[in-house]
């Protein structure tokens, strides 16, 4: 029988057990109310407030499934340009449901699919930046191979990429330094293709001020929501897995966790794509 070690720490209800096995180790926060109700958290996301996350979803849930009807009319007119916005909120819409399933009871498993969800949604923003970035640098090359066919079908790709960062051999699925690598990657991307962007239409004197507006305005939105919305909390939460103690509170917890309330709102964010690709982009060069 495999050799098991836990020590247990805590006050007032509240406990933080780190167990370990065959020289691996787990991390448990337990917290225990005086009503009798109890749950066992994993260290790596600890779900509070759950009637702050149900209002921000039924805010967000119509408006996202109007955008999504909206985008899809941009499809049926044969505008391919909104297929990676369309899987975009799709894996926002997701987030949201795991995030529901987690109020109601915690599950290690729903987790891992929000995360899969969320990690999808940061390499479709990634899709979005160089999409634009290939409509004004290289325009020729972005209108003999962009169609619909070819969006669907990287789409479907961006789906399974979170799995290059699983490990198949662990019951969680994604450990903290590929969770942490797989967030990361995509920022660089967006960033690159902003700024190649910008000196695209630095050269280019076919387009109006409202046109080049159009374009950076979408870009400009993806940098901002991913610097702001999303970096934060992956940046700290790295911090704390692996710096800091689940069973101590600090004022950097407290900023970790006001950061998660900054993911929530990532969907509203994306959502407002949709003004950016109303106009259709695509054809701006035309």
């Amino acid at each position: 029988m495999a050799e098991q070690n836990a020590s247990i720490t805590g006050s007032s209800g509240d406990y933080y057990i780190n167990a370990s096995s065959n020289g691996s180790s787990e991390d448990y926060y337990i917290n225990g109310s005086s009503n009798g109700s109890s749950g066992v958290h994993y260290d790596d996301q600890i779900w509070e407030h759950p009637l702050i996350i149900w209002i921000i979803s039924a805010i967000e849930i119509p408006i996202m499934i109007l955008t999504l009807f909206a985008l899809c009319a941009l499809i049926k007119s044969n505008r391919s340009t909104p297929v990676f916005v369309i899987h975009l909120i799709l894996s926002d819409l997701i987030q949201i449901i795991c995030k529901i399933m987690m109020t109601i009871t915690w599950s290690w498993k729903a987790f891992m699919a929000y995360f899969y969800s969320l990690l999808v949604g940061l390499y479709f923003m990634a899709c979005v930046a160089f999409e634009r970035y290939l409509l004004v640098s290289h325009p020729i090359w972005y209108r003999s191979h962009h169609s619909l066919k070819v969006c669907c079908v990287v789409s479907l790709i961006i789906w399974f990429v979170p799995l290059i960062f699983a490990d198949v051999y662990s019951d969680r699925l994604f450990s903290r330094l590929s969770r942490f690598i797989g967030c990361l990657i995509p920022y660089p991307i967006v960033i690159l293709c902003f700024v190649g962007t910008c000196r695209g239409l630095s050269r280019t004197i076919s387009l109006t001020s409202l046109k080049r507006k159009n374009i950076l305005g979408s870009l400009f939105l993806v940098l901002l929501t991913y610097t702001f919305l999303i970096l934060p909390n992956i940046i700290l939460t790295f911090i704390i897995d692996n710096f800091y103690s689940y069973n101590s509170f600090t004022s950097f917890h407290i900023f970790a966790y006001l950061s998660r309330y900054l993911v929530y709102l990532n969907p509203l964010a994306e959502c407002v794509l949709y003004m950016f690709l109303r106009p259709d982009v695509g054809g701006l060069l035309k």
